[in-house]
């Protein structure tokens, strides 16, 4: 059965190790590089992450055993490392790139790895696991890309801010949908990736405060691993849950919604404005999908929990 009060404490424990961790790393700096910043953010990601599950009591097997397992093992530390290391001056962009796209191509095949839609050909045709696997592909390379081009063309905190919004109504809609266990292991993560994002801000905020004019960059690790556990929730949510197919694309795309800020009447508006923009704009599509999951949730599920 859900338990409310322990999502609670799992999410405040993952928020507050996620910020103590940017404000332990990266508060004594004064001019920290944007690897340090990086890599702090991504120490304090998994930190936050793992606190979190540890409060929730939600066992990850290991060696993984199911999609779930091998997001939290395998798809997102492998996020963090890959953008830790596109943060070094050394490291051409080309080769952060040709690390995302790895991930990219390889996402798909490591959270379907031992399921019936890789072993099963009456259960997944070729021409559907193709399909299915190439859209997927492009979905997670396009948000990626495009949230990182927007990062460097427009900066500011409601990029990420955008993703946790997604993460956590892909969260309840996983949950919703039947699969708790992935809605549970969801909540940690956007914990943790909020309290990084909000310490990272303020500390970078402070230090530019004469700058006033421009957002502060956030660090892309922030935006990498949003995307890669966004797509990771409702991959599963998808597979081994009851999340349709366009309830998922709809949560995974509205992060792309940040673009529309970029339409010359609003480019060159105060940050605060184009953030809060932002953000209302994504939330309109999330909170749409959120009231069908309930509708169905209710119709569909709801008296099954009451019965048992």
């Amino acid at each position: 059965m859900p338990d409310p009060l322990l999502y609670v404490q799992a999410t405040v424990a993952a928020a507050v190790a996620s910020a103590l961790i940017v404000l332990a790393l990266l508060g004594p700096r004064k001019s920290p590089t944007a690897a340090w910043r990086n890599a702090t953010c991504g120490i304090a990601i998994t930190v936050g992450l793992t606190v979190g599950l540890w409060v929730e009591s939600l066992h990850v097997a290991m060696p993984p055993a199911s999609g779930l397992d091998r997001l939290l093992w395998i798809v997102i530390p492998a996020a963090v490392l890959i953008e830790s290391i596109a943060a070094v001056p050394r490291f051409a962009s080309r080769i952060a790139w040709l690390l995302r796209i790895s991930l990219v191509l390889l996402a798909p095949r490591i959270l379907l790895h031992g399921s019936v839609y890789l072993s099963d050909p009456e259960e997944w045709s070729v021409w559907q696991a193709a399909l299915s696997i190439g859209v997927c592909w492009v979905l997670l390379a396009t948000c990626w890309g495009r949230l990182l081009a927007l990062a460097r063309r427009s900066p500011g905190v409601s990029i990420p801010l955008s993703l946790c919004l997604a993460l956590q109504c892909a969260a309840a809609t996983v949950m919703m949908a039947g699969y708790l266990k992935g809605g549970e292991a969801a909540m940690p993560m956007v914990a943790a990736l909020l309290g990084a994002t909000l310490v990272v801000w303020a500390i970078s905020r402070r230090r530019r405060a004469k700058d006033a004019a421009r957002d502060v960059v956030p660090p892309t690790v922030l935006i990498g691993v949003g995307v890669i556990s966004l797509f990771g929730v409702l991959f599963i949510g998808h597979f081994f849950g009851r999340v349709s197919g366009g309830r998922a694309l709809a949560i995974g795309v509205a992060p792309l919604l940040c673009w529309a800020t970029e339409w010359a009447p609003l480019r060159h508006r105060r940050p605060w404005i184009v953030g809060a923009i932002r953000l209302a704009l994504v939330a309109v599509p999330l909170l749409v999908t959120l009231a069908m999951a309930k509708r169905d949730f209710d119709r569909d599920l709801a008296p099954l929990v009451v019965l048992f």
